[in-house]
């Protein structure tokens, strides 16, 4: 799996070259493309005034101001379809599809979390985009890997989910306290755990990290252990899970070290927000978050006190990635199905993505916006650029196609990745656990398939 999402990764390193060469912009970036035809049997009539409703599952300060411009460009260019903006709080999002998919009263376009995908195709909640894809203007300005990739979420093959924001984790390190303290930047294991301990000062409330320990804490855990272990797979060929390995065992128990001794004790329960928070407050000297939260240091920090690198390369020479692509989805029941269309592929076009990249602080997936002047000048885009483009990069792809991904993830690993901390469970329970309950999902579905 892990060479069909390089692949990609090499397309988007290959699109990421051009900038780092000083290419012009080329193209119609300006375009939104002539929105396919919906199949026949869900054409919908021409109407002078058509309301369709957008949902955000991840809404706030730092998103929903730019997704309300984009609509209203939208609507300038196309003053017959009203959109209705909906923001769903990210803490309930989840629950909040699946009780709209259970009474038949879904959005028309909706921002979705990658690993629920497969969960919506199998309820057969969300259209198949093939129809509407293979007939767009500015398909091929969308990567054709990025595409494949998106098409192997599910068991189907088939499209139903278009990224138009795209991120990889990232190490942010106070660059003024480093500088101080006569240190490097983390771009060594070595360094990153020399670093975490050397800024740490407790009586004067600086700690040298802050760990994610609340909600989403698997995610960033699990790009960080296999940043750190070089394996680029999550299953061996016979099924096992590789998070079984000594290397990620021995990462494991240096990391859960540094809770109290070298990170804030309300690390535990500690979502992205707090953590985040620790870092911009002066509290933290390093986080690990992702290109998302770029903008918020800024305003915080001001330009030249931080700055960020992607983990670190592993003992073996490979570095392991964990990319993520924030999409969009149309779902089946839409009364407006070609408006629908024409307002997610407007989102998708190069005028869009940069505009919504560069005020999120995120990579576009649209080739053009990928030669844009915000690309070729952001700092933490541009080593992505290089990460991407490194043929020591592996791209690791996580099982989200599993239907027991997510709740494994949440309400198995998150819970007992507190009670590690807390030394109430041992890293070794913890990894027999994680590797034991993937293991069995992966199983279950494999028999599955085979029926």
């Amino acid at each position: 799996m892990y060479k069909k999402g390089l692949k990609m990764l090499m397309v988007m390193g290959s699109a990421f070259s051009l900038t780092l060469s000083g290419c012009g912009t080329g193209g119609d970036a300006t375009s939104t493309g002539t929105p396919a035809p919906a199949p026949a049997a869900q054409t919908s009539k021409p109407a002078e005034n058509v309301k369709i409703t957008f949902w955000d599952e991840n809404p706030g300060p730092n998103r929903t101001p730019f997704y309300e411009e984009l609509i209203k460009r939208f609507q300038a260019k196309n003053p017959n379809i009203q959109v209705e903006y909906v923001g769903i709080p990210a803490s309930g999002a989840k629950q909040k599809y699946d009780v709209s998919i259970a009474a038949n009263d879904t959005p028309d376009v909706a921002g979705i979390n990658m690993v629920w995908l497969s969960d919506f195709v199998a309820k057969g909640a969300v259209q198949e985009l093939d129809p509407y894809f293979k007939d767009w203007s500015d398909k091929d300005k969308i990567a054709s890997n990025i595409v494949d990739f998106d098409r192997g979420l599910t068991a189907d093959k088939k499209l139903y989910y278009l990224p138009h924001t795209m991120f990889l984790d990232i190490l942010w390190y106070r660059t003024d306290w480093v500088k101080d303290a006569g240190l490097k930047a983390p771009t060594t294991w070595d360094d990153f755990f020399t670093d975490v301990d050397k800024l740490t000062d407790i009586k004067n409330n600086r700690y040298g990290f802050s760990i994610r320990g609340g909600a989403g804490s698997i995610n960033q855990l699990t790009s960080m252990i296999y940043a750190y272990s070089g394996i680029g797979e999550y299953f061996t060929p016979d099924g096992k899970a590789t998070v079984r390995d000594p290397k990620i065992t021995e990462f494991l128990n240096k990391y859960v070290a540094l809770y109290k001794k070298n990170t804030p004790v309300s690390d535990v329960t500690n979502s992205n927000k707090e953590m985040n928070a620790t870092f911009d407050t002066g509290t933290s000297a390093i986080i690990q978050h992702n290109f998302g939260s770029y903008n918020d240091h800024v305003t915080n920090l001001g330009n030249g006190k931080f700055a960020g690198v992607i983990p670190p390369k592993a003992a073996n020479g490979k570095r392991v990635v964990v990319p993520v692509a924030n999409g969009l989805v149309m779902f089946k029941n839409s009364k407006h199905p070609q408006e629908a269309w024409k307002f997610l592929s407007f989102l998708m076009n190069a005028e869009s993505q940069t505009y919504w990249n560069q005020n999120i602080g995120q990579m576009p997936t649209n080739t053009d916006s990928l030669k844009s002047d915000y690309v070729k000048n952001t700092q933490h885009i541009q080593q992505g650029a290089e990460v991407l483009a490194d043929k020591e990069t592996i791209a690791l792809s996580l099982p989200s196609h599993l239907p027991d991904y997510t709740k494994i993830t949440t309400q198995q690993l998150e819970p007992d990745f507190q009670r590690v901390l807390t030394g109430k469970m041992t890293v070794d329970e913890f990894v027999k656990g994680w590797a034991t309950s993937m293991e069995k999902a992966k199983a279950d579905y494999d028999a599955a398939m085979k029926k």
